[in-house]
């Protein structure tokens, strides 16, 4: 995917001062956010965070009460999710698919806004890129194993070409098998010009990443480039516990 010298210039998402919440429960404080063309960026913070709430606010399935978000130069307040989505940005939640539909099925509605012949294209595709899924397409999605069905949420997010891909624990319930490969797809799909925006606790996301960016109590408590969170040991330690392994031989 190339960009012109504008876009390559200003960020593909930028929100800011954003605040929301669920009836009288404020989750977000004044949070600010900024994504590249073609750059990954790994949310992390703990159960409670708000991450999933910043997320949901970008796509318009949380009300914001305050803030502004930038889409490619275009505001987007007020903008139903289906409006946001067909400008580019997909949303792939923790679920991610319609367990009583085929997988058929799910890649079609993730092609929704897409002409129909433009959707056969695209599955034809997705189904090289996850080849577990070519010989099941018929099959309900509720019966598949759980890094399968990860692989189909992955697929349908992807069915509607996004420009940038907003990602809620892609690794939740999966075994370590399958984080790698999910992480191994995730590569492929930034390598060809993918933005992601990646809500996680599980640190092996962060080979993905150039930047991260932590959310703790609704507020951003540190955004930077991933090599200052791997050498902040009092980030690694508060946040995620990570402790100091000396080196060995050591004198």
């Amino acid at each position: 995917m190339s960009f012109s010298a504008a876009e390559r210039a200003s960020p593909l998402l930028r929100a800011s001062g954003l605040v929301a919440g669920y009836g009288p429960l404020q989750v977000l404080w004044d949070v600010d956010l900024e994504i590249g063309n073609a750059e990954c960026v790994i949310l992390l913070g703990p159960n409670g965070a708000g991450k999933t709430t910043l997320l949901k606010a970008l796509l318009g399935l949380v009300a914001l009460w305050r803030g502004r978000i930038e889409f490619r130069g275009q505001r987007l307040e007020g903008q139903r999710t289906d409006q946001r989505v067909r400008q580019g940005i997909a949303y792939m939640s923790e679920v991610g698919v319609f367990p009583n539909l085929s997988i058929e099925e799910n890649l079609k509605l993730g092609g929704y806004y897409l002409p129909r012949r433009e959707v056969q294209r695209r599955a034809q595709e997705l189904y090289v890129m996850f080849p577990d899924l070519v010989q099941r397409r018929g099959v309900l999605a509720g019966s598949l194993s759980g890094g399968q069905r990860k692989m189909l949420s992955l697929a349908k997010a992807f069915m509607s070409g996004p420009r940038l891909l907003v990602m809620d624990e892609p690794s939740a319930g999966l075994s370590p098998r399958y984080v790698k490969e999910v992480i191994a797809t995730l590569r492929q799909l930034h390598g060809a010009g993918l933005a992601m925006l990646i809500a996680e606790q599980n640190l092996g996301f962060l080979e993905l990443a150039g930047r991260a960016c932590i959310l703790e109590g609704g507020r951003i408590r540190f955004a930077g480039d991933r090599t200052a969170l791997e050498q902040d040991d009092i980030l690694r330690r508060s946040y995620f516990g990570l402790q100091e392994t000396p080196d060995a031989g050591r004198d």
